[in-house]
């Protein structure tokens, strides 16, 4: 019984599958077609691959002529401002068309007469300032499409062949208006990864159009933190040999490393297509802000950068036509102002040869004999050298270690030897004696009070506020005439180099005409004979001569007799 029902099955089998055997022709082969998938989900079928990526172009290509027009557009309306501004009107066409047929005898360029033309050709005065923003938007978002022709679909997009009966099928028009609903296109470039040196901090990745830019932008911040010469010397291994002083690159290198691999990158992304824009983002933040400031009278590189909380190099770096925090800067010069975070560290290691100045010590020795305050240099100082050589780590034009090598001394210092004085010495003048404040073998010349003329110098009604005391000689000693404190030590018109003196009993004594001062200070107390100047003719003098005056107050007005205290 049971053979006989599997031999009914394997007739039946056989009788399904006798058309197939004979060439029925009836026969339907299955559909070869193509599932789209965006990051795993499926969007629809389409009849060919290649069919969507020849799509995928030919909108790249709308996109860049729209960009052509659109820059087009935004030159033509600045052309037509600029004539606006000439025609004395922001909208006068009549004005602006005079100026066109003009032109020649105008001396307007024909390129400005180009972009009036396309003006015209796109009529972009029904543009209005919303437009214009938008145009500028779409240029920046799609403008990486012109430096291209390796444009495909986006990251994420997988594509299975299927075999199908099914006949329901998307247009690659459809297909492609979901997917760049979802996500933009990519084009061919490279991912660069500069690995972070922190844990704290993540890596940073650059995607370039070429690889070639990276390098480039490389090559742009080294010379920013070292010298061209310098290093192009380094780089061709022919330093100069370093006999005294001076200094070589040992190595330059970059702290983090860095990898890179050719990818498919989403034009969403920022793709650098220029090395001095990527040098500018490794240099600075990404979307990093300069102001520019006007040059006072009185700046200078340093005062400015402190003013503007930026470091000097900093200010350097943004102002390179400067070199030297002591370059000179004129008024009126436009100044950028910009701080760096550098994302790459240039790392500069060299060896240094320099003669450096070793201050001198100073010596105090103390005189029991001389007053207090008074200081006497008996040897004067003098720097030495030391030649230092030292391994110097420098990172983004910072010195970040320095490693001595060997110090030489080429001249031994002199030490500074001062004696000082610590006698007490009472600062108040006696009221019963005073000294006589020249020489012996004097004469007086003019006593206190009322004078005639001498020389015209002086008017019959002239008054002479104290005695002139002459005969002791050109450059002989004048003295303190009692205990006191120095409080004037200066030039005084008439009265030349002078003295006062003020003796803290109620007297005063001024000594003018004075050659020269001795060794004294204001503030200084001095003793009655005590040499404090030296017989001159200053001032108004008609020889070498010692006015001498006595007060019982620091002014002119309170001067006394000075003989009748002797």
């Amino acid at each position: 019984m049971k053979s006989k029902i599997l031999s009914v099955f394997a007739v039946i089998i056989f009788i399904l599958l006798l058309p197939l055997f004979m060439g029925n022709s009836s026969y339907k082969k299955p559909n070869v077609y193509y599932q789209v998938y965006l990051d795993g989900n499926y969007i629809g079928t389409i009849l060919s691959e290649s069919e969507l990526n020849k799509y995928v172009k030919t909108q790249t290509e709308t996109i860049k002529e729209n960009i052509r027009v659109y820059k087009l557009r935004l030159e033509a309306i600045e052309t037509f401002n600029k004539f606006s501004k000439l025609a004395k009107g922001s909208d006068n066409l009549e004005k602006v068309i005079y100026l066109i047929d003009n032109a020649k005898s105008l001396k307007i360029d024909d390129l400005s007469l180009e972009n009036l033309n396309t003006y015209y050709k796109y009529e972009l005065y029904n543009l209005d300032s919303k437009d214009i923003i938008n145009i500028k938007d779409y240029i920046e978002k799609n403008d990486i499409y012109l430096h291209t022709n390796d444009v495909y679909i986006p990251n994420g997009i997988d594509i299975k062949k299927i075999y199908t009966y099914n006949d329901e099928i998307y247009t690659v028009k459809d297909i492609y208006k979901k997917i760049i609903s979802e996500k933009s296109c990519t084009i061919a470039g490279y991912k660069f990864t500069i690995k972070s040196t922190s844990d704290t901090i993540d890596d940073i990745v650059v995607y370039t159009l070429d690889k070639d830019i990276f390098g480039a932008a490389i090559d742009k911040l080294i010379s920013i933190f070292i010298s061209d010469d310098e290093y192009a010397a380094y780089v061709k291994n022919n330093q100069t040999v370093i006999e005294t002083t001076g200094s070589r690159i040992e190595n330059v290198y970059i702290a983090q490393d860095i990898t890179y691999k050719a990818v498919n990158v989403s034009v969403d992304e920022k793709i650098y297509t220029d090395a001095s824009d990527l040098t500018a983002y490794l240099l600075y933040d990404e979307n990093h802000k300069e102001k520019v400031v006007k040059v006072k009278a009185g700046d200078t590189i340093e005062s400015m950068a402190y003013a503007n909380k930026i470091s000097i190099q900093e200010f350097l770096i943004s102002n390179p036509q400067y070199t030297s925090k002591d370059n000179l800067i004129a008024q009126g010069t436009d100044i950028k102002i910009a701080s760096i975070n550098p994302k790459i560290q240039v790392v500069e290691e060299k060896y240094e040869v320099f003669d450096k100045n070793v201050s001198y010590n100073v010596i105090e020795k103390y005189d029991a004999n001389a007053n207090q305050g008074n200081i006497r240099i008996v040897q004067e100082g003098e720097q030495g050298v030391e030649r230092i050589a030292q391994n110097t780590k420098i990172v983004n034009g910072e010195i970040a270690f320095v490693s001595p090598v060997s110090k030489t001394v080429i001249k031994s210092s002199v030490p500074k030897i001062i004696v000082i004085g610590t006698k007490y010495v009472p600062h108040i003048g006696s009221l019963s004696s005073w000294g006589w404040p020249t020489n012996s073998g004097y004469t007086i010349t003019s006593y206190y009070g009322y004078r005639s003329a001498i020389y015209g110098l002086y008017n019959s009604t002239n008054w002479h506020s104290g005695i002139d005391i002459a005969g002791t000689g050109y450059g002989s000693p004048i003295y303190a005439a009692n205990n006191g404190v120095i409080m004037n030590k200066e030039w005084g018109g008439s009265y030349g180099n002078y003295i006062q003196i003020n003796h803290n009993n109620g007297y005063y004594t001024l000594y003018a005409h004075m050659s020269g001062f001795a060794n004294v200070s204001v503030g200084e107390t001095v003793t009655r004979g005590q040499i404090i100047g030296y017989v001159g003719m200053t001032g108004a003098a008609t020889g070498p001569h010692l006015h001498y005056e006595i007060r019982t107050c620091e002014y002119y007005s309170c001067t006394v007799n000075p003989l009748l205290y002797y």
